[in-house]
């Protein structure tokens, strides 16, 4: 992807509203608090604001510029970084089984990692099943474990083989690193079969932790786009889709309560004993309440409360296949 320096919205190109500012000295604290260890100080991080979009919610880096390749060789190495599974990758599984039964399909995996969601995948029969990374270490890996994997962009993989196509094009947690969503959406469609479908899986903004605790992995550097129900409907506008939310069941109002009062006063790297919580509670019941009603005004997807993650499907409108 190249570089966008412009602060207008990446997906309707309207005005942002700025909403903060992060110095590389902010960064390196909250990446210090985060994992409990200091950064090291080579590590290339720049200055940044968030917008907010006026027309789609949507907030975004400015400037729309990735983290650096030191960044990403530091955070994707701590502990805990890449998890071993994902809710969304079940429920695609779920969504392919209920509509396919014994038809021969065909799977692409953009970002796949190291493979984790591709070896839940190779059970499907009559499957074909391609994975796309561009870290070589995550390709080796791939092939360790014998899967069809290529070290190319989707749009450079498309130019590669311009004949390709697939009945689903997948992407778990990529598009809030990417700077340009609409033109990465429109790659991933012009290697969809007609009457196929895109899968993409994203945090869900805003998380039911913001109001009271900051997560620096949500922001810059790591993740330049923070997406919410309004800014994806705008998104498959844009691109002419069809568009369908799935949410894994959200938390409890209490569990939510409590995990948000434990980090907003502990962080998130100490262990707190019930009794620790309880003592902390009794000397501030006002923030306690203050956390329990603002999670009571969560908002709703789908007439559910707003999980943290979120499953989209797009489909080219029928209109226009």
């Amino acid at each position: 992807m190249s570089k966008n320096i412009s602060n207008e919205c990446p997906v309707c190109s309207h005005e942002g509203i700025h909403i903060r500012s992060f110095s590389k000295k902010n960064i390196m604290s909250e990446l210090e608090d985060y994992f409990a260890e200091k950064p090291p100080d080579k590590i290339e991080i720049i200055d940044y604001e968030i917008q907010q979009c006026k027309n789609c919610s949507l907030e975004y880096a400015f400037p729309l510029e990735a983290g650096s390749q030191s960044f990403y060789q530091w955070v994707t190495t701590r502990a805990g970084y890449y998890p071993e599974t994902r809710w969304e990758w079940f429920a695609v599984i779920e969504q392919i089984n209920k509509r396919e039964r014994q038809n021969s399909i065909s799977i692409l995996d953009v970002g796949c990692g190291g493979g984790n969601f591709l070896e839940i995948a190779k059970k499907l029969s009559n499957t074909r099943i391609v994975g796309l990374d561009t870290t070589p270490d995550s390709i080796e890996q791939c092939q360790a474990r014998g899967f069809e994997v290529y070290c190319e962009t989707i749009e450079s993989f498309f130019n590669k083989f311009p004949s390709e196509s697939f009945n689903y094009v997948l992407s778990f947690h990529c598009l809030e690193h990417i700077s340009q969503p609409k033109q990465f959406i429109a790659s991933m469609l012009s290697v969809l079969k007609p009457m196929g479908s895109i899968f993409i899986s994203t945090p869900y903004s805003p998380m039911s932790v913001e109001s009271d605790w900051f997560d620096i992995l949500n922001h810059p550097p790591h993740h330049l786009l923070r997406l919410s129900k309004k800014s994806y409907e705008e998104l498959a506008h844009q691109l002419g889709c069809e568009i369908k939310f799935y949410m894994p069941p959200a938390n409890s109002v209490m569990a939510r309560t409590i995990n948000n009062f434990s980090l907003s006063k502990f962080g998130k790297n100490q262990t707190v004993s019930k009794l620790r919580l309880l003592q902390e509670l009794i000397k501030n019941p006002t923030l306690f309440l203050k956390i329990f009603f603002g999670q009571l005004m969560r908002n709703r997807v789908n007439g559910s409360i707003a999980a943290d993650i979120v499953l989209v499907e797009l489909k080219l409108s029928s209109k226009l296949v």
